[in-house]
């Protein structure tokens, strides 16, 4: 008896879920070999010229240029520049709704000809930086099912609950005999970007390829505009400039664009942010944690969700409506094996809240440019939407359009003043803080946090005043992510 009550704790044991794998040391997660993902990782420090389709304009020319610190993938000091402006709502009055520029939102800093450069327009009032991400670990988050996104929402107080956002996702595709790309999207609860806007690496590749480069895909092929002016005569490299090999057999559904294809297998065989190991063990910093994590204390974790567990191994990824359809909700189809059954600790809900430090934009998936095909999603219901408490997000705002939930074109209005719950792994390694890094120590970050952190806030302040030596362990925690 002894031995088989033995037998089976083991046997149970061996089916516990593995942490896993950190490092800011350039390898992989075991998602792709070594020697694939070090190529991959090549294509995204590689640097764009002119003649490879860089602009007309854009920000940045390479992937790594935003995502380095201390490792490509990570973050970076460098910010995106977004503008907009506020008029009162056709539908109340007493409200406002943000309208985009005639280019969107995401304003270029750079341009291959001066002719072009772009330039906040007077009108537009609404200003904000937008500091790079990190996004390494960022497979291990795509797998995430949209289920257990809406269960932590679920258990969050209702005043701290969090606004899930549904965004089209890319699952399939084909080219046709003339050329033409045909893609079917499916909706997923976003997790990528400051407003939640990308699911999906692919997705979050190739809007980023247009939108920082100026690269154009099968997934974005037309060039963005400069203050809403085209610019398509200065563009000197025939669009779709990242091409599709028709060698290669996995192009046959997903022709997604060779380079989409290494930055997306890039990120999905990232490693996630490590704790500091000399730190970790420190009893200040385990103080420190568990005053984080305990809710009646703080409340620190409520929103800053420490843990997630992947889904095994093989378990289908669903799309956002899969109790009525059967769909898939990725291009992966399926869990991959290096993602499964793995423990993150993210540090974030991967939802959108008002906390006093918003930025007054309400945020397209792809700023500009919606993907292609994109608009003929295929949608979760309206009663799906509005009995999980989740935003659609959709291409452009329409005057006079009904902007509560609803199938029309426009912008879910709820996110104006919301943000992502910034995930705090890798949190050492940034020296600006909050989404437009205008806090400088992670002091000023918790200080500035109002609305629905406000009274996490309070209580973070009371223990400053009346126990400083915890207030002390919770920053060590902090500096140790």
């Amino acid at each position: 008896m002894m031995l088989s009550v033995s037998a089976g704790i083991e046997d149970k044991a061996k089916h516990l879920p593995d942490e896993a794998p950190t490092g800011f040391n350039n390898s992989t997660n075991g998602f792709e070999g070594q020697d694939a993902f070090d190529k991959d990782r090549q294509k995204f420090e590689e640097i764009e010229a002119i003649s490879d389709g860089l602009g007309p304009v854009y920000n940045a020319t390479s992937c790594v240029s935003c995502h380095q610190n201390p490792v490509s993938g990570s973050s970076s000091q460098v910010a995106e520049l977004r503008a907009g402006r506020h008029e009162p709502d056709p539908d109340d009055p007493k409200k406002v709704i943000f309208i985009e520029p005639p280019g969107g939102s995401l304003i270029h800093q750079r341009a291959i000809d001066a002719a072009i450069q772009e330039h906040v327009l007077p009108l537009d009032t609404v200003r904000t930086l937008r500091m790079s991400t990190n996004i390494l670990g960022g497979g291990f988050v795509e797998v995430i099912p949209d289920s257990d996104i809406l269960k932590v929402r679920a258990a969050q107080p209702k005043g701290m609950r969090g606004l899930a956002v549904a965004v089209p996702v890319v699952v399939t595709g084909k080219q046709g005999a003339g050329g033409d790309f045909e893609f079917v999207f499916v909706e997923r609860i976003g997790r990528f970007g400051w407003k939640c806007q990308e699911a999906s690496l692919v997705n979050f590749s190739a809007g980023a390829y247009l939108n920082e480069m100026g690269i154009t895909n099968p997934l974005n092929p037309k060039e963005n505009l400069s203050n809403g002016r085209d610019v398509s005569k200065f563009d000197q490299v025939p669009d779709p400039e990242d091409k599709v090999d028709p060698k290669d057999p996995d192009n046959q559904d997903h022709p997604f664009g060779d380079d989409v294809k290494s930055f997306t297998r890039f990120m999905r065989s990232t490693k996630a942010p490590p704790r500091d190991s000399s730190l970790a063990g420190a009893s200040d910093v385990q103080q420190g944690e568990k005053l984080f994590r305990n809710n009646e204390t703080l409340g620190c974790a409520i929103c800053h969700q420490p843990d997630f567990t992947t889904p095994k191994a093989g378990t289908p990824i669903q799309a956002l409506y899969a109790g009525d359809k059967s769909s898939p909700g990725s291009d992966l189809g399926t869990v991959p094996q290096a993602l499964g059954d793995k423990i993150i600790h993210p540090y974030s809900d991967f939802m959108l809240h008002d906390i006093g430090t918003g930025d007054g934009i309400a945020q397209t998936q792809h700023a500009q440019r919606p993907a292609r095909g994109s608009e003929k999603l295929q949608k979760a219901s309206l009663e799906t939407l509005s009995r999980e408490g989740v935003a659609r997000v959709q291409a452009r705002p329409r005057p006079g359009a009904r902007r509560t939930l609803s199938d029309e074109p426009g912008l879910d209005q709820r996110t104006i003043n919301t943000i992502r719950t910034a995930p705090l792994w890798g949190l050492r390694v940034r020296p600006q803080l909050l989404h437009d890094g205008s806090a400088l120590t992670i002091d000023e970050a918790i200080r500035r946090h109002r609305g629905q952190a406000d009274e996490v806030t309070k209580k973070y302040l009371r223990l400053v005043a009346d126990h400083p030596e915890q207030a002390l362990q919770l920053i060590a925690f902090l500096n140790s992510l």
